[in-house]
């Protein structure tokens, strides 16, 4: 399978999929002319990449798996120093996973709070809204700072 091929199917572009072989994480085979072929075995790898890289593991993080084995003498070394490279993944895994539940439930909450706005028929601006409860509920969801209108500076 030709490399345009995979980056459709793995929803990728070609220069992404150049970039995982610059930094070690895939060995396509060559044709003579040089022409990258890659097997299905490939395409599951990328998938997993671009998962793991969606889940903000970095590049780094999976050219070092990458390479482990072939830097190793023993199975043993070699699974030792995978073990503890996914530990300090798993780590940083599960420090994001708490940042995305906290922004989680704040997105939860001010779609409960806001509720309370259904049927204002008020312009939805600080003149109108400030002295609403709803409003001044709303304003302890942090997401709600991006929504509301900015106080424009004096001029």
């Amino acid at each position: 399978m030709k490399i345009g091929e995979v980056a459709q199917r793995v929803g990728v572009s070609v220069s992404t999929l150049r970039l995982y072989e610059r930094r070690g994480l895939i060995r396509p085979g060559r044709s003579k002319g040089g022409t990258r072929h890659y097997h299905e075995e490939d395409v599951a790898r990328f998938f997993t990449i671009a998962g793991m890289i969606r889940a903000e593991t970095s590049i780094e993080t999976l050219a070092q798996l990458a390479s482990i084995r072939a830097a190793c003498d023993s199975g043993n070394d070699a699974a030792l120093r995978v073990e503890d490279t996914l530990a300090i993944l798993e780590v940083e895994i599960n420090d994001h996973l708490q940042q995305l539940k906290s922004v989680l439930v704040d997105i939860q909450s001010a779609r409960q709070r806001l509720v309370g706005c259904h049927g204002c028929e008020m312009p939805p601006t600080r003149q109108h809204c400030d002295g609403c409860p709803v409003s001044t509920d709303l304003m302890g969801c942090k997401v709600m700072h991006i929504v509301w209108d900015q106080v424009p500076d004096d001029v």
